[in-house]
């Protein structure tokens, strides 16, 4: 795919080009992150919960992102 696009702000630009970074980073906390957590006495289930709650709301699919 070729994109073109043009802009004169700065954050725009840089909001575009570090979205896939960004999508990356989201698809890898939500996959496995819980993992660092696993074998520790750590309960993670309610940060996972809020992290889930949050992507519910915000209609964000990670895997619609990276696939």
């Amino acid at each position: 795919m070729k994109v073109t696009f043009e802009s004169e702000n700065d954050v725009e630009v840089k909001r575009m080009a570090k979205s896939g970074d960004l999508a990356m980073f989201v698809w890898e906390l939500v996959h496995n992150g819980w993992r660092d957590f696993k074998h520790t006495d750590y309960d993670y289930q309610p940060s996972w919960d809020k992290i889930h709650e949050l992507l519910d709301e915000y209609n964000i699919d990670i895997d619609d992102l990276i696939g």
